[in-house]
């Protein structure tokens, strides 16, 4: 009989392929957070996706938490082909890419500074998050949403931007719009307070988990405006001021 990590695996990897969308009821929840991520670990090697990217955070106990972003990677301007039906969230969010690999260190943890000087570059970045769960939002256990990397979709790597934007993301302005018309226009807040903190969270775990964070990955710190739904599809206008706008097309 299948294991629950076999059951869900499965699952998501046929909704993945499909395009297409899973009714939670049917399916078992993890017991742990650590299932649920093993899950996860096991769906992208099902689908061979690449180790390219991460989303971290911390969980309501306090524990980091990530999620694997294999993409599809996109740049502005590009279109984002959702499932029929899903729910599509958008995330104006900074990202670094990392220029060396940070081991796991549990011995001697590392500093906010240890930590930005392992990147080279800082973006602007939107994710779109699409989970394959039907009507996730609010009704869905915590690791069965790990499982599904937290929501992943796709990521748009926007213009490059100073390191310094990290330190202080409440001076700037979040501002979405679909076909013309604004469905965001509020100042820049994290949930964090600093962008760094569930990065470095996640850099100083115990365990592997996941994987290795290495050189060239990209790591998004979380959003700056919460998850904006997306009243339908079409023409998206995201802008972080002052610093670029990045259109998108959500079809």
């Amino acid at each position: 009989m299948p294991t629950t990590v076999e059951t869900v695996r499965d699952a998501l990897v046929r909704a993945r392929r499909d395009r297409s969308l899973i009714e939670t009821e049917s399916l078992p929840v993890p017991a742990t957070q650590a299932e649920g991520l093993a899950t996860a670990r096991a769906l992208g090697e099902a689908l061979g996706l690449p180790l390219a990217g991460w989303k971290v955070g911390i969980a309501e106990d306090g524990a980091p938490i990530a999620g694997l972003m294999p993409g599809p990677y996109l740049k502005p301007g590009d279109v984002y082909e959702g499932a029929i039906g899903a729910e599509l969230r958008i995330e104006i969010e900074l990202a670094l890419r990392l220029s060396k690999d940070v081991p796991l260190r549990p011995e001697r943890p590392y500093s906010r500074a240890e930590l930005l000087a392992c990147c080279d570059k800082a973006y602007l970045g939107i994710e779109i998050v699409e989970s394959r769960l039907a009507n996730w939002f609010g009704k869905v256990a915590f690791p069965l949403w790990l499982a599904d990397a937290m929501g992943h979709g796709g990521y748009l790597i926007g213009p490059e931007i100073e390191m310094s934007a990290l330190d202080d993301p409440t001076q700037f302005g979040c501002f979405i719009s679909l076909n013309g018309v604004t469905i965001y226009d509020q100042p820049a807040v994290h949930g964090n307070g600093d962008p760094m903190v569930p990065f470095l969270a996640w850099a100083n775990r115990k365990e592997e988990g996941l994987g290795s964070l290495r050189a060239g990955q990209i790591v998004t710190t979380g959003s700056l405006c919460g998850g904006v739904l997306s009243p339908g599809k079409g023409e998206v206008v995201t802008k972080l001021s002052p610093f670029a706008t990045i259109p998108l097309t959500l079809r």
